[in-house]
Protein backbone atom coordinates (compact mmCIF):
# COMPACT_ATOMS: atom_id res chain seq x y z
CA UNK A 1 0.00 0.00 0.00
CA UNK A 2 1.88 2.84 -1.10
CA UNK A 3 -0.30 5.86 -1.39
CA UNK A 4 0.65 9.58 -1.56
CA UNK A 5 -1.02 11.24 1.66
CA UNK A 6 -1.53 14.71 0.82
CA UNK A 7 -3.47 17.69 2.43
CA UNK A 8 -6.63 17.09 -0.11
CA UNK A 9 -6.86 20.89 -0.58
CA UNK A 10 -8.81 20.38 -3.37
CA UNK A 11 -11.88 18.13 -2.10
CA UNK A 12 -13.25 21.46 -1.08
CA UNK A 13 -13.51 22.83 -4.50
CA UNK A 14 -15.43 19.50 -5.84
CA UNK A 15 -17.67 19.46 -2.99
CA UNK A 16 -18.40 23.21 -2.82
CA UNK A 17 -18.70 23.09 -7.09
CA UNK A 18 -21.24 20.05 -6.50
CA UNK A 19 -23.07 21.61 -3.79
CA UNK A 20 -23.76 24.96 -6.15
CA UNK A 21 -24.97 22.74 -8.90
CA UNK A 22 -26.99 20.69 -6.70
CA UNK A 23 -28.54 24.43 -5.00
CA UNK A 24 -29.34 25.99 -8.43
CA UNK A 25 -30.13 22.67 -10.20
CA UNK A 26 -33.37 21.85 -7.07
CA UNK A 27 -34.02 25.76 -6.76
CA UNK A 28 -34.55 26.39 -10.60
CA UNK A 29 -36.36 22.96 -11.07
CA UNK A 30 -38.26 23.83 -7.81
CA UNK A 31 -39.34 27.66 -9.38
CA UNK A 32 -40.45 26.27 -12.97
CA UNK A 33 -42.72 23.52 -11.12
CA UNK A 34 -44.27 26.55 -9.71
CA UNK A 35 -44.86 29.28 -12.10
CA UNK A 36 -45.59 26.54 -14.97
CA UNK A 37 -47.99 23.64 -13.49
CA UNK A 38 -45.67 21.25 -14.53
CA UNK A 39 -44.57 17.94 -13.05
CA UNK A 40 -41.09 17.99 -11.23
CA UNK A 41 -39.43 15.62 -13.90
CA UNK A 42 -40.45 18.02 -17.03
CA UNK A 43 -39.60 20.97 -14.66
CA UNK A 44 -35.93 19.17 -13.78
CA UNK A 45 -35.38 18.41 -17.76
CA UNK A 46 -36.24 21.90 -18.71
CA UNK A 47 -33.62 23.15 -15.93
CA UNK A 48 -31.49 20.77 -18.10
CA UNK A 49 -32.16 22.39 -21.46
CA UNK A 50 -31.60 25.48 -20.44
CA UNK A 51 -28.10 24.88 -18.85
CA UNK A 52 -26.56 22.67 -21.25
CA UNK A 53 -28.58 23.61 -24.54
CA UNK A 54 -29.94 20.22 -25.18
CA UNK A 55 -33.39 21.43 -26.29
CA UNK A 56 -35.67 19.13 -25.40
CA UNK A 57 -38.62 21.02 -27.13
CA UNK A 58 -40.13 22.48 -24.56
CA UNK A 59 -40.29 26.46 -24.34
CA UNK A 60 -41.52 28.64 -20.98
CA UNK A 61 -44.82 30.14 -21.21
CA UNK A 62 -44.48 32.98 -17.97
CA UNK A 63 -42.04 35.47 -18.14
CA UNK A 64 -41.00 34.90 -14.72
CA UNK A 65 -39.71 31.56 -15.65
CA UNK A 66 -38.31 32.73 -19.11
CA UNK A 67 -36.26 34.81 -16.34
CA UNK A 68 -35.15 31.98 -14.71
CA UNK A 69 -34.34 29.82 -17.88
CA UNK A 70 -32.22 32.71 -19.55
CA UNK A 71 -30.50 32.64 -16.04
CA UNK A 72 -29.41 29.19 -16.35
CA UNK A 73 -28.72 29.48 -19.94
CA UNK A 74 -26.46 32.26 -19.25
CA UNK A 75 -24.32 31.19 -16.10
CA UNK A 76 -25.58 27.22 -15.60
CA UNK A 77 -22.73 26.55 -18.49
CA UNK A 78 -20.16 27.89 -16.57
CA UNK A 79 -21.11 26.28 -13.35
CA UNK A 80 -20.94 22.97 -15.21
CA UNK A 81 -17.88 23.84 -17.08
CA UNK A 82 -16.16 24.78 -13.16
CA UNK A 83 -17.01 21.17 -11.77
CA UNK A 84 -16.07 19.26 -15.03
CA UNK A 85 -12.68 21.57 -14.73
CA UNK A 86 -11.57 20.75 -10.95
CA UNK A 87 -12.83 17.52 -11.04
CA UNK A 88 -10.42 16.65 -14.34
CA UNK A 89 -7.78 18.60 -12.71
CA UNK A 90 -7.71 16.18 -9.79
CA UNK A 91 -7.81 13.05 -11.77
CA UNK A 92 -5.29 14.14 -14.03
CA UNK A 93 -3.01 15.32 -11.27
CA UNK A 94 -3.41 12.65 -9.08
CA UNK A 95 -4.91 14.05 -6.62
CA UNK A 96 -7.85 11.72 -6.59
CA UNK A 97 -5.54 8.88 -5.52
CA UNK A 98 -4.59 11.49 -2.46
CA UNK A 99 -8.20 11.94 -1.20
CA UNK A 100 -8.93 8.49 -1.68
CA UNK A 101 -5.45 7.73 -0.03
CA UNK A 102 -6.25 9.65 2.93
CA UNK A 103 -9.63 7.87 3.61
CA UNK A 104 -8.27 4.77 3.37
CA UNK A 105 -5.26 5.89 5.82
CA UNK A 106 -8.26 7.32 8.55
CA UNK A 107 -10.14 4.60 8.10
CA UNK A 108 -7.35 1.91 8.87
CA UNK A 109 -6.34 4.15 11.96
CA UNK A 110 -10.47 4.68 13.44
CA UNK A 111 -10.01 1.04 13.62
CA UNK A 112 -6.94 0.81 15.63
CA UNK A 113 -6.62 0.10 19.20
CA UNK A 114 -3.69 -0.19 22.13
CA UNK A 115 -1.49 0.98 19.15
CA UNK A 116 1.80 3.81 19.53
CA UNK A 117 1.50 7.34 18.40
CA UNK A 118 4.80 8.77 17.30
CA UNK A 119 5.59 11.75 17.22
CA UNK A 120 8.23 12.74 14.55
CA UNK A 121 9.76 10.80 11.86
CA UNK A 122 13.24 12.49 12.01
CA UNK A 123 16.65 10.85 12.52
CA UNK A 124 15.62 9.62 16.00
CA UNK A 125 11.58 8.67 15.13
CA UNK A 126 12.61 6.96 11.68
CA UNK A 127 14.88 4.61 13.50
CA UNK A 128 11.58 4.08 16.43
CA UNK A 129 9.28 3.40 13.30
CA UNK A 130 11.27 1.02 11.60
CA UNK A 131 12.53 -1.36 14.83
CA UNK A 132 8.99 -0.82 16.02
CA UNK A 133 7.64 -1.77 12.82
CA UNK A 134 9.75 -5.04 12.51
CA UNK A 135 8.68 -6.19 15.63
CA UNK A 136 4.91 -6.02 13.96
CA UNK A 137 3.69 -3.32 16.59
CA UNK A 138 1.01 -1.32 15.79
CA UNK A 139 2.03 2.15 15.13
CA UNK A 140 0.98 5.73 13.41
CA UNK A 141 3.12 8.65 13.35
CA UNK A 142 2.66 12.43 13.23
CA UNK A 143 4.59 14.41 10.97
CA UNK A 144 4.61 17.76 8.82
CA UNK A 145 8.18 17.60 7.25
CA UNK A 146 7.06 17.09 3.41
CA UNK A 147 11.14 14.48 3.36
CA UNK A 148 9.56 12.45 6.10
CA UNK A 149 5.84 12.49 5.13
CA UNK A 150 7.49 11.21 1.80
CA UNK A 151 9.60 8.62 3.80
CA UNK A 152 6.76 7.72 4.99
CA UNK A 153 4.70 7.00 2.19
CA UNK A 154 7.48 4.77 0.84
CA UNK A 155 7.26 2.68 3.64
CA UNK A 156 3.42 1.97 4.01
CA UNK A 157 3.70 3.23 7.49
CA UNK A 158 0.04 4.75 8.16
CA UNK A 159 0.96 8.57 9.60
CA UNK A 160 -1.07 11.56 9.99
CA UNK A 161 0.15 14.95 8.65
CA UNK A 162 -0.26 17.94 11.42
CA UNK A 163 1.04 19.33 14.30
CA UNK A 164 1.65 17.20 17.18
CA UNK A 165 0.84 19.51 19.90
CA UNK A 166 -2.88 19.90 18.19
CA UNK A 167 -5.12 18.27 20.18
CA UNK A 168 -7.24 17.62 16.61
CA UNK A 169 -4.10 15.53 15.17
CA UNK A 170 -3.71 13.76 18.22
CA UNK A 171 -7.29 12.93 17.91
CA UNK A 172 -7.19 11.94 14.36
CA UNK A 173 -4.14 9.38 15.37
CA UNK A 174 -6.48 7.63 17.82
CA UNK A 175 -4.71 8.88 21.09
CA UNK A 176 -7.45 8.18 22.73
CA UNK A 177 -6.99 4.66 21.86
CA UNK A 178 -3.85 4.33 22.15
CA UNK A 179 -1.47 2.32 25.12
CA UNK A 180 1.88 4.64 24.16
CA UNK A 181 3.03 7.81 23.10
CA UNK A 182 6.74 8.05 21.98
CA UNK A 183 7.89 11.77 20.97
CA UNK A 184 10.69 11.85 19.14
CA UNK A 185 10.93 15.76 18.39
CA UNK A 186 13.81 17.94 18.17
CA UNK A 187 12.16 21.04 20.70
CA UNK A 188 11.87 20.00 24.12
CA UNK A 189 9.13 22.68 24.62
CA UNK A 190 7.09 21.44 21.51
CA UNK A 191 7.31 17.65 23.25
CA UNK A 192 6.03 19.41 26.69
CA UNK A 193 2.79 20.92 25.34
CA UNK A 194 2.39 17.66 23.17
CA UNK A 195 2.54 15.39 26.48
CA UNK A 196 0.30 17.50 28.25
CA UNK A 197 -2.34 17.78 25.37
CA UNK A 198 -1.87 13.96 24.68
CA UNK A 199 -2.69 13.25 28.83
CA UNK A 200 -5.38 15.65 28.39
CA UNK A 201 -7.13 13.10 25.87
CA UNK A 202 -5.49 10.14 27.36
CA UNK A 203 -5.04 10.56 30.98
CA UNK A 204 -3.70 6.56 31.32
CA UNK A 205 -1.78 6.61 27.86
CA UNK A 206 2.11 5.60 28.65
CA UNK A 207 4.60 8.63 27.40
CA UNK A 208 7.93 7.51 26.13
CA UNK A 209 10.29 10.66 25.13
CA UNK A 210 12.93 12.11 23.33
CA UNK A 211 14.98 15.23 25.32
CA UNK A 212 17.51 17.06 23.45
CA UNK A 213 18.59 18.93 26.81
CA UNK A 214 19.09 17.31 30.30
CA UNK A 215 17.44 20.61 31.79
CA UNK A 216 14.09 19.36 30.14
CA UNK A 217 14.05 15.48 31.83
CA UNK A 218 12.83 16.68 35.34
CA UNK A 219 10.18 18.46 33.80
CA UNK A 220 8.81 16.08 31.31
CA UNK A 221 8.65 13.64 34.01
CA UNK A 222 6.59 16.01 36.35
CA UNK A 223 4.14 16.16 33.02
CA UNK A 224 3.67 12.45 32.76
CA UNK A 225 6.85 10.78 30.97
CA UNK A 226 7.32 7.51 32.19
CA UNK A 227 10.92 7.35 30.29
CA UNK A 228 13.13 10.01 29.28
CA UNK A 229 15.89 8.83 26.34
CA UNK A 230 18.84 11.49 25.72
CA UNK A 231 20.55 9.96 22.42
CA UNK A 232 22.96 11.42 22.65
CA UNK A 233 23.89 11.49 25.85
CA UNK A 234 23.35 7.50 25.08
CA UNK A 235 25.26 7.82 21.93
CA UNK A 236 28.04 9.37 23.74
CA UNK A 237 27.98 6.74 26.66
CA UNK A 238 28.50 3.80 23.82
CA UNK A 239 31.50 5.17 22.61
CA UNK A 240 33.30 5.52 25.48
CA UNK A 241 32.29 2.21 26.80
CA UNK A 242 33.19 0.57 23.17
CA UNK A 243 36.57 2.12 23.62
CA UNK A 244 37.55 1.62 27.46
CA UNK A 245 35.94 -2.32 27.05
CA UNK A 246 37.49 -2.35 23.87
CA UNK A 247 34.25 -3.45 21.88
CA UNK A 248 34.80 -3.18 18.72
CA UNK A 249 34.41 -4.19 15.05
CA UNK A 250 36.91 -3.69 12.29
CA UNK A 251 35.54 -0.87 10.04
CA UNK A 252 32.07 -1.09 11.62
CA UNK A 253 29.43 2.05 11.94
CA UNK A 254 26.83 1.43 14.29
CA UNK A 255 23.23 2.35 12.13
CA UNK A 256 21.72 -0.78 13.40
CA UNK A 257 20.61 -3.25 15.94
CA UNK A 258 22.70 -6.11 14.96
CA UNK A 259 25.71 -3.68 14.18
CA UNK A 260 25.52 -3.19 18.04
CA UNK A 261 24.92 -6.70 19.13
CA UNK A 262 28.02 -7.60 17.04
CA UNK A 263 29.82 -4.64 19.08
CA UNK A 264 28.63 -6.20 22.64
CA UNK A 265 29.24 -9.96 21.74
CA UNK A 266 32.96 -9.05 20.60
CA UNK A 267 33.53 -7.28 23.54
CA UNK A 268 32.21 -10.67 25.55
CA UNK A 269 34.54 -12.25 23.57
CA UNK A 270 37.35 -10.16 24.22
CA UNK A 271 37.86 -9.55 20.58
CA UNK A 272 40.02 -6.80 20.03
CA UNK A 273 40.27 -4.49 16.42
CA UNK A 274 43.67 -4.49 15.03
Amino acid sequence: MEFEFKSPRTLPSVKLALTFIVLVVGVSTALVRYYEGLRWLDAFLMVIESMTHAHFGRYPTLIQTKLILTFLTIFGVGVLVYAITVIVEIVISGDLMDVLGVRRMDKKINEMHDHIVLCGHGTVGSVVAEELAKSGMPIVVIERNPDSLEALKESGTLFIEGNCKDLATLQKAGITRASFLVTALGDDNETLVTILAAKELNPKIRIVVRVVHEDYAKRMFQVGAERIILPEYVGGMQIAESIMKKRLCRNMSVTSYEDLKCDLDLGKNGNKSS
